[in-house]
């Protein structure tokens, strides 16, 4: 019994002493990578012709509009929930 519990302590250590080398590892070659690697930046034309195309805002009808349906969906949604609840 007492060998059983040896070799588990064994396997244990050795299997977690794999993944923490696995890791360190992992990290080492993550930290190499960022260095090497420039970071990608936009094109600032890519930028410009974003901006153009964008609407220039939403209109307040189309808000208000929203906004009611919201409201409406709330109230609709926990009135149904109430009645669940006091069955």
């Amino acid at each position: 019994m007492q060998e059983l519990l040896t070799q588990a302590a064994q396997l244990m250590l050795v299997g977690m002493g794999a993944v923490i080398v696995f890791l360190c590892i992992l990290v080492v070659c993550m930290a190499v990578m960022k260095r090497l690697i420039p970071t990608p930046t936009p094109a600032p034309e890519a930028l410009s012709q974003t901006r153009s195309d964008a609407p220039a805002g939403t209109s307040p009808k189309v808000i208000a509009a929203i906004t009611a349906a919201v409201h409406q969906y709330r109230q609709s949604h926990s009135a149904a929930e109430n009645k669940e609840m006091s069955k």
